[in-house]
């Protein structure tokens, strides 16, 4: 078999082509066009579970006083709604750390441990600064009560997303302990600018504006959640560099490639693509490491 038919090229073509539409294919596409062609579907499966499509309801997503949720349609906001023909239209009147949350009772959390959202922060008055999301897991204090009183169980980092400016948010939450994940049946998603403390007291600052979120999902691949960190890691370099210029590849070996990504302003940036396993594959750009595919457990 040639060197650029072997399975493993094949696959790492494939897992590159699920970065159309993202804005990350681009960066691959000098070198992807090396290798034989092929579905990502093939090699990678993705087990999807919706938690807010927003379709026709709210999709059981609540909030508290001072936020109102409501549905918006695409012809309305149409680089806010990415999928479908509606989203999640949040809007803020003075909540000094807005949330939205719902039950996730029917989610098995041990084998769809990766959340993903699409996000577009509105202007917010008093600060310029980018607006920090986080995904938290909650369970019941009392198994009798009605969610009014809910404990912690774990939290992602955040992910900052600038005002006015789609993106996405994401968690990788299969390193909980699995004991954790079976107690866990709330899922909460709250955000703050990044240059406030969302662990203050101090509720001086009163959050003013919308978030529109879409295509809010668990997932039991880590596909999405690497897609999106991706993408998040070059729009912050393209912002301190420039814009993205091209790829070199310096090396290739039997599992992958090494090389680097060249900015607008002479910025390299070095990368190394692994292919691990047949659906296995990492990414490592500086010196973070994406996951893609499966078998990470």
């Amino acid at each position: 078999m040639p060197q650029k038919e072997n399975p493993l090229w094949l696959s790492r073509r494939g897992v590159l082509s699920s970065f159309a539409g993202t804005g990350i294919a681009t960066i691959f596409g000098a070198t992807a066009s090396n290798y034989g062609a092929t579905s990502v579907a093939a090699t990678d499966p993705i087990d999807d579970i919706p938690l807010g499509t927003f379709e026709s309801t709210l999709d059981q997503w609540q909030t508290d006083s001072d936020i109102t949720l409501s549905r918006v349609a695409r012809h309305a906001r149409p680089l806010a709604v990415s999928e479908g023909e509606y989203a999640l239209d949040v809007t803020v009147d003075g909540a000094p750390t807005p949330t939205i949350s719902r039950p996730i009772t029917e989610l098995n959390l041990a084998a769809h441990p990766y959340f993903v959202a699409d996000v577009v922060p509105g202007r917010i008055g008093g600060t310029n600064a980018p607006i920090a999301f986080q995904f938290r897991l909650y369970r019941p204090t009392d198994v009798l009560d009605d969610w009014s009183t809910r404990e912690l169980v774990a939290e992602s980092d955040p992910v900052t997303v600038p005002q006015t400016v789609p993106g996405q948010i994401y968690w990788d939450a299969s390193d909980i302990e699995p004991e954790l994940l079976d107690v866990g049946s709330w899922l909460e998603i709250g955000w703050i600018p990044a240059d406030r403390d969302s662990d203050s007291s101090d509720e001086a600052f009163a959050y003013r504006g919308g978030v529109v979120f879409d295509a809010i999902r668990a997932t039991a691949s880590v596909t999405p959640v690497g897609s999106a960190y991706l993408s998040t890691m070059m729009r912050d370099l393209q912002f301190d560099h420039g814009v993205y210029d091209r790829t070199e590849v310096r090396d290739e070996f039997d599992t992958g490639e090494a090389g680097t990504f060249i900015f607008d302003d002479g910025t390299t940036v070095p990368y190394r693509f692994e292919v691990l396993a047949a659906d296995r594959f990492l990414l490592t750009v500086a010196d973070t490491e994406i996951k893609f595919g499966g078998g990470w457990d």
